[in-house]
């Protein structure tokens, strides 16, 4: 039976298609599947309706959240029978979020490639290129592994990533090979010994230096051209061109430097008769693209700089190739796709039940009855034959009567109770004595201002109800305060959240916002929203975040259950608001040990580098 397969790489490195999948693409499609192949470029070229907004206000670090959102939003038109997506940058993890919560993908059967993840990349780089996106990534990648159904191995020698304070749960699939040899071109001399990699420690530029001066001094190399084809800096607190330049007042043979950030550029270099193209790499999806690119290739699967035999192996290794005149290579045939596949369609996909538990609404309330006739109008009085459960928690209001003139703005509403404070209450307060009274399992939570869009409340308390999460965030669909019809003012974004933001939410709530649903017991456990007596700033984010450090799983709806209501000149009045800096302290002491510390203290050290 045909199948729809969409295959996505956009796995960071350098600029342009990295060649993990065309192979792929071909050997799928000549089988009689229907095969799209999707990689960065390809993503570029997506829809960017609505406006995309985090609580990041660095458009590059948040790129990952924001393609992954995208791609998930495309596939959507037409979810496809088959994903496998690369595991490096998580582009997965808004298309897994969302069949998590049971918003779609539901038959979508998803598979991660296992290649090296960003953690690994990021704590061996010498690179200060590398930002707060890299964190977001590890966040995504982490929730991947978590939620897909199984995680492909490259070849049989391969165990599935090490994440700190993670342990690895789904299925794993070991690659087979299709055991047909490929042509191979007739042989011609080495000419030319070609560097294919960044001018860094991470990529054995050093290394690969070190094999080529052995093989001069030895006089193995000759009169052959030594090239260095890859990115590379200028100058840097490492390997860069100046270094470059040093070292090369010595050598005897001839070299030259290509600055080159595309990769499929450099394959076509590479690939031309009499050119040896030499590679280093940890991560074995580099030598698929290698091998797919280039006809002549030494590829050695090693981590420099914890290989102590690193350059012996180099320069055995391109002194065989001078010496066969041909091909070297660390690893023998393609992949059997058809096997990989039939290998996948048995695995079970981790669909979620669509069933819901009761519900309690808890709308906190200060002397805006405007508003809260809005909010309470777009909750609906039952959820999958449930009758909702409508707390008002009044905190305060100088109103008279004001149980009264709720009720009145409520409307026929019998599942309604109103809970009126004598004296006001911090907003973290407020909102735990309202879920100390609810009677349902399930319990959400609105502010006053803010209100459900259609379906917003069923599927916030579906998601919740599935049991792949304790806490679930929404998306929200942000409007700028104005007057006239909230329901008719255009939208100005959609505001996303990652939910289990992991280490990179020390620097940004990428977590959620209060309008979220809880599974009661978890969060009662947990003791509910982080209360300090006082009012504080960024609740969500500091409450969200003890949630996480306490072992809760947050999800996030990739679809906006909520109409939330910007107001940036009330904002900027509230000192609260503006008080980042204590927020970002709290939120420290409420991750508690579930920051991955290497990865942080690396993500300092470079911020550090930049600015020496």
């Amino acid at each position: 039976m045909a199948l729809e397969i969409v295959l996505v790489d956009t796995s960071e490195g350098w600029q342009g298609p990295s060649g993990l999948f065309p192979a792929a693409a071909r050997s799928l499609a000549m089988q009689g599947h229907v095969v799209r192949l999707i990689d960065q470029r390809a993503l570029a070229d997506l829809a960017q309706d609505p406006p995309l907004l985090t609580g990041l206000n660095r458009a590059v670090a948040a790129s990952p959240m924001t393609d992954s959102h995208r791609l998930a939003l495309e596939l959507a038109r037409k979810p496809p029978d088959l994903m496998i997506a690369s595991l490096r940058g998580g582009i997965a993890q808004a298309t897994l979020m969302a069949r998590a919560c049971g918003e779609a993908f539901a038959g979508t059967r998803i598979a991660l490639w296992s290649n090296e993840p960003t953690r690994e990349r990021f704590l061996a780089s010498d690179s200060a290129s590398f930002d707060l996106g890299s964190l977001i990534s590890d966040a995504m990648e982490r929730q991947c592994l978590a939620l897909a159904d199984t995680l492909i191995l490259p070849d049989q020698t391969m165990e599935g990533p090490a994440l700190p304070g993670f342990a690895l749960s789904i299925p794993l699939v070991r690659c087979s090979r299709t055991g047909a040899v490929p042509p191979v071109p007739p042989r011609a001399p080495v000419r030319e010994i070609v560097f294919m990699g960044a001018l860094q420690r991470v990529a054995g530029a050093g290394e690969f230096v070190e094999a080529i001066e052995r093989l001069a001094r030895k006089g193995i190399l000759g009169d052959r051209l030594v090239t260095f084809l890859g990115p590379m800096a200028d100058s840097l607190y490492g390997l860069s061109k100046e270094w470059l330049g040093q070292k090369a007042t010595t050598w005897p043979f001839r070299f030259k430097v290509i600055d080159e950030t595309d990769r499929s550029r450099a394959l076509r270099y590479a690939a031309e008769p009499g050119r040896l193209a030499v590679s280093v790499s940890a991560d074995r999806g580099d030598l698929h693209s290698l091998r797919a690119g280039t006809s002549n290739h030494l590829f050695l699967h090693a981590r420099p700089m914890d290989d102590p035999h690193l350059a012996t192996r180099l320069a055995e290794g391109i002194a065989r190739a001078i010496a066969d005149g041909g091909a070297v290579s660390a690893e023998g045939n393609d992949v059997d796709w058809a096997k990989l596949l039939a290998d996948l369609t048995r695995l079970n996909i981790r669909s979620r039940s669509s069933g819901t538990q009761t519900v309690t609404v808890c709308v906190l309330h200060h002397n805006r009855l405007g508003f809260l006739r809005q909010a309470l109008a777009s909750i609906p009085s039952t959820v999958d034959g449930h009758e909702v459960e409508v707390m008002v928690i009044d905190n305060a209001s100088p109103i008279a009567d004001v149980e009264g003139a709720i009720r009145d703005a409520a409307g026929a509403r019998p599942s309604l109770r109103v809970l009126s404070l004598a004296e006001p209450l911090p907003q973290t307060s407020a909102y735990n004595r309202g879920l100390a009274e609810a009677r349902s399992e399930i319990v959400v939570f609105l502010d006053d201002d803010n209100f459900f869009l259609e379906g917003g409340l069923e599927r916030l308390a579906r998601a919740a109800s599935t049991g792949a999460h304790d806490i679930v965030v929404s998306s929200l669909d942000v409007f700028d305060d104005a007057d006239g019809d909230p329901r008719s003012l255009p939208s100005a974004g959609r505001l996303l959240f990652l939910g289990t933001a992991h280490s990179a939410g020390l620097f940004f709530n990428a977590f959620g916002d209060t309008a979220m649903a809880v599974r009661r017991k978890a969060f009662t456990t947990l003791g509910g929203f982080h209360d300090l007596g006082y009012d504080y700033p960024s609740l969500d984010w500091v409450s969200l975040a003890k949630a996480q450090g306490a072992g809760l799983r947050i999800g996030a709806l990739q679809w906006p259950a909520v109409r939330y209501r910007r107001n940036t000149a009330r904002a900027d009045v509230q000192a609260v608001k503006l008080d980042e800096a204590g927020a970002r302290t709290l939120v420290f002491k409420a991750c508690g040990d579930s920051i991955d510390a290497a990865l942080v203290a690396r993500y300092a050290q470079k911020l550090l580098l930049l600015d020496l």
